[in-house]
């Protein structure tokens, strides 16, 4: 696990668990960092491991001291950060955004999979099939290379083991989901996660990455500062309509101080 802190130690700390593979200097996380450093929050960014085998030991335990340490009262997560995020136990308001909370797999692949998972190897041998599509439409194909191609069946086995024994739903909390998502199974997200609680949002399994993430964005923040889901699908700036400060087709423009 590695940890990076992101703008002014005085402002709130939000702890941001991120993807598989993602990195803080991919272009498309730098974008998301920028934005809510520049919103007052004092982002912990923490990079998982993308080959582990015993999630408790290596990917819940190292996370929840961190944030116990340091006194978080606030975690935004995204994919596999979501299903981590979803076992720390901690008392404290979380803002999922398309957590891994089920395997998206159909026809062969998903009468492979639970053969796969059983072989007793942690060397990364089954493809992903993860495209830039499939992320969002700003995705950067040296992006998608710096990450992880392929994943272990051992990795696929404590994963798998670790959506089935998710704790129950925490009320308090908000999920966001693309209806269009491929990568992760947005059913077992429905399933798992009350309406009240949802919020759906247009583009790809990376909001941040999609050219509507503006939109989504001003959503996120809300969510972050207390709004309930309900509210954010009724009235949030996702509404038809409306537009965010930077609607720009490659998103690339940073925010500018109102100075």
């Amino acid at each position: 696990m590695r940890v990076t802190q992101h703008g002014d130690p005085g402002d709130d700390d939000l702890l941001f668990v991120l993807g598989w593979g993602n990195k803080p200097g991919h272009r498309s996380v730098e974008w998301l960092l920028d934005r809510l450093t520049y919103e007052g929050y004092h982002v912990h960014a923490v990079e998982l491991p993308t080959n582990g085998w015993e999630f408790e030991r290596q990917y819940v335990n190292p996370v929840r001291a961190y944030a116990v340490d340091r006194d978080i009262d606030l975690v935004l997560s995204h994919s596999t950060g979501g299903l981590v995020a979803a076992h720390l136990d901690l008392a404290v308001r979380n803002v999922f955004l398309s957590p891994w909370w089920g395997m998206a797999a159909s026809g062969l692949d998903r009468l492979l999979l639970p053969l796969v998972r059983r072989l007793p190897t942690t060397r990364p041998l089954v493809p992903s099939g993860i495209s830039r599509e499939d992320l969002g439409e700003l995705k950067l194909a040296a992006e998608l290379a710096d990450g992880p191609a392929n994943a272990s069946p051992a990795f696929l086995r404590m994963i798998h083991g670790a959506q089935e024994s998710l704790p129950p739903f925490n009320p308090d909390d908000v999920v966001f989901v693309s209806l269009s998502d491929r990568v992760v199974d947005v059913r077992a997200i429905g399933d798992r996660t009350p309406s009240a609680n949802l919020v759906p949002y247009d583009g790809g399994h990376e909001f941040f990455a999609s050219e509507r993430r503006e939109r989504t964005l001003s959503m996120v923040f809300d969510a972050l500062d207390g709004a309930d889901a309900s509210s954010l699908r009724s009235g949030g700036s996702d509404a038809p309509g409306s537009t965010g400060p930077d609607d720009s087709a490659d998103g690339t423009q940073r925010p500018q101080s109102m100075d």
